[in-house]
Formats: C-alpha cells, sequence, structure tokens
C-alpha cells in the first residue's frame, strides 16, 4: 500500500465526515484512511463506524481519551502504508491532492515531501472569509528536491521560515516516521516533532502546491490552540528555540544562516504569549498577568536572544505594547504593587514631559519588581532627546 492516511478525531460529529468525504472522493485510490475516535462522547463513533461500513479503505480505532498526540501515534503504530500523512478532522485535503504526491513519490523517493498549510478564516460552515491569512502560497512558490544530509540541513533554516516544518500535514515515510513519537503534553508537539526526527532525514522534497486547508473558525471551541491561554507556552517556545539553537550547532551551520531567523521567532512568540494573556480562560487577575510578563516572559532567555542579536529595543515594545492592550482592557488599581507599570507607560506616551514624568519613568525602569528594566532604551533615547544630544 502507498500511504496511510491519519484522521485523530475527538466529539467533532460536524466536521470529520466532511474531512472524510474529501479524503475518499479523490481520483486516487491506493490509501487507507485510519480513524482515531479518541474517546468521543458525541455521534463520533457511530458515524465512523457506519463510514467504514461503507468503505473498506476505512478503518476506525477507537480509544479512551488520551488527547491528539497520543491518536498520531497510534495510528502511526497502526499504519501499513509506506508513507504516512496526518489530516484533523475539522481540516481538509484538495482535489487531486493523493495523485500529486504519488507522483513526487515515484519521481524523487524522499524521507519527507513538504507540504504547504494554507490557513483560512472561516464560519462554523467552513465558509472562507479570509483566504490564506499567513500569506504561504506566496512564501513557497517553487518545487525544490534536496537529495543528500548535506542539502537538507543546509535547507532547514528555510523550512522553518516558510513554516513547512511547523506543523505534522507533510508526506513521511513509515520507516521514517516509526523512529520518532510525538510528545503529548503541548500544543506544540507537532513542531517538537519535526526537530526530532531531522537529524535523520536523508532528503526531502518542498511541493510547490498547495495540498491542505486549514480551518481557523471564529468560534472559541474549535482550533483547541487556538484562543486560549496555556500555562506552559512561555517554557514551550523557550524550548523550541533551544533545540534548534543546539541541532544547528551539532550539525556544524554557519551561525549566520539561522541565529536572526531563530530570534526573530522566539520574539514574535513574546507577542503571541501577551496576547494570550487577553483571552477568557485566563484567569489571574491583571496585577498577576503584569507580575507574569515581567517575571516570567521577560527572562533569560529572551533577554539574551535580543540581546546577542541587537533586539532589545524590540523586545522593550513588544512587551510594552502587551501590557498596554492589557491596561485599556482592564484595570489596575492604584494601590497595586504593579502600579509603577501603568505610570511608566503613561509617562512614556505623554507627549510633553515635565520633571515628573521622567521620574515616573526612571522609576518605574529601576523598579525591584522589572528585574531587566524593560522600557530603558526608550528613556535612553529621551533622554538625548531632552538633553538636545540628537
Amino acid at each position: 500500500m502507498f500511504l496511510s492516511i491519519i484522521m485523530p478525531v475527538y466529539n467533532n460529529e460536524k466536521y470529520f465526515p466532511r474531512a472524510v468525504k474529501g479524503i475518499m472522493e479523490q481520483d486516487f485510490s491506493d490509501f487507507e484512511l485510519i480513524i482515531i475516535d479518541d474517546g468521543s462522547t458525541d455521534n463520533t463513533p457511530q458515524i465512523a463506524d457506519k463510514l467504514a461500513d461503507k468503505d473498506k479503505r476505512i478503518r476506525v480505532i477507537h480509544q479512551t481519551n488520551q488527547w491528539i498526540y497520543a491518536s498520531m501515534n497510534r495510528g502511526i503504530d497502526a499504519a501499513a502504508g509506506d508513507y504516512i500523512y496526518i489530516v484533523n478532522s475539522d481540516d481538509g485535503l484538495r482535489k487531486n491532492s493523493l495523485r500529486l504526491l504519488a507522483e513526487k513519490v515515484k519521481e524523487y523517493q524522499p524521507d519527507i515531501i513538504w507540504t504547504k498549510v494554507l490557513s483560512h478564516e472561516c464560519d462554523s460552515e467552513q465558509n472562507i472569509i479570509s483566504y490564506d491569512i499567513s500569506q504561504l502560497d506566496r512564501k513557497v512558490t517553487k518545487e525544490v528536491f534536496y537529495k543528500n544530509k548535506k542539502e537538507v540541513r543546509a535547507a532547514w533554516p528555510y523550512f522553518i521560515s516558510t513554516f513547512l516544518a511547523q506543523n505534522q500535514a507533510n508526506l513521511y515515510s513509515r520507516e521514517l516516521m516509526g523512529k520518532h513519537r510525538f510528545r503529548n503534553d503541548v500544543y506544540g508537539a507537532d513542531y517538537f516533532f519535526n526537530i526530532s526526527l531531522a537529524s535523520d532525514v536523508e532528503s526531502a522534497l518542498v511541493l510547490k502546491e498547495p495540498v491542505y486547508d486549514f480551518y481557523v473558525y471564529k468560534t472559541t471551541e474549535m482550533n483547541a490552540s487556538v484562543g486560549k491561554f496555556y500555562s506552559y507556552e512561555h517554557d514551550m517556545f523557550n524550548e523550541m528555540y533551544f533545540e534548534y539553537l543546539n541541532l544547528f550547532q551539532k550539525w556544524g551551520i554557519p551561525k549566520a544562516s539561522y541565529q536572526e531567523l531563530l530570534c526573530s521567532r522566539r520574539l514574535k512568540n513574546i507577542s503571541a504569549e501577551l496576547k494570550s494573556l487577553t483571552y477568557l480562560n485566563c484567569n489571574m487577575t491583571t496585577e498577576q498577568k503584569i507580575e507574569y510578563v515581567l517575571k516570567k516572559i521577560a527572562d533569560k532567555t529572551v533577554w539574551e536572544c535580543a540581546c546577542e542579536n541587537n533586539r532589545k529595543e524590540e523586545l522593550e515594545s513588544r512587551i510594552l505594547s502587551g501590557i498596554r492592550v492589557l491596561l485599556v482592557q482592564e484595570t489596575l488599581p492604584i494601590d497595586s504593587e504593579m502600579y509603577f507599570v501603568y505610570e511608566l507607560l503613561e509617562a512614556l506616551l505623554c507627549y510633553e514631559k515635565d520633571d515628573e514624568d521622567y521620574a515616573k519613568i526612571e522609576r518605574g525602569i529601576y523598579h525591584p519588581l522589572n528585574p531587566y528594566h524593560i522600557g530603558k532604551c526608550f528613556y535612553d533615547k529621551l533622554c538625548l532627546t531632552k538633553d538636545g544630544s540628537l
């Protein structure tokens, strides 16, 4: 058998039949579809079994609830195909995708075919509101084959920059995929999975044609990792950063080819972390959130990352902007020990500053609860302007 398609599903009776339909109507038949029902409590199990009764290419595995990545591992263990592709139960494969993948495998025999995942904002009926919101279709425009480890490793920063190595929606040889397991403790386990197998990849093809549609739903109950606060997120992003630093150093890749990329990605994720503090499931008080920003998010790792790449001002800007959004939406009591942050922002944003404003800024920067002196880059510029040095 050429291909095993794995579809983890949990309580998704509305969307997963559509995803299955899109697969079964492909103009290519040498595949099996393995549906992993992860202990669903709605009608998903019954619907899956009925679909399997109608088409012998569908297999259903029922298990107790273990989360999505455990379901992927279960599907990999059960797969019989030479290659494996994972499809989320609320996403979709485009027409003719399987035939295209089969043709490319026949031509190149790669360990991986990186396939573009186009993200679309949609309504609850999967009607697209905004197409390709990450503009990935513009970033990957050429088919390129990397025929050996040396070429694959040299190109890996490109795989990161184009988001090809960010998720599991790629075609993997079963031999390669079978050597590795998905973690089941963080929502970014697919990102870590690609890091874990990177050293074993002998060849890879970048496919220019999009084959996978990822739907970002307006409703918060869909796309589990979207629109929610996760207490482990900061540590997860730091781990991703270090994993790639260590991997590229181990490979002996020139630092200039990845240092700025990894720093840029880490700092962008800071903004994502700050935004997550505004989500409904984040039950911290405003005071606790600001303390979390200054003690947890602005930590040694991100500070050193910014300093080593001459991006301290960017880091401060992201942090101060994130805090400002919080303080626009929420009220910080005047007797809060974090009130100095409000005064710092208010003084920084004041158009015509007096001596008291400068005093507030300085107190905020050097406050004991602001260990990395967030705001100093802007304060230094203000002082130069005030002294007439610019």
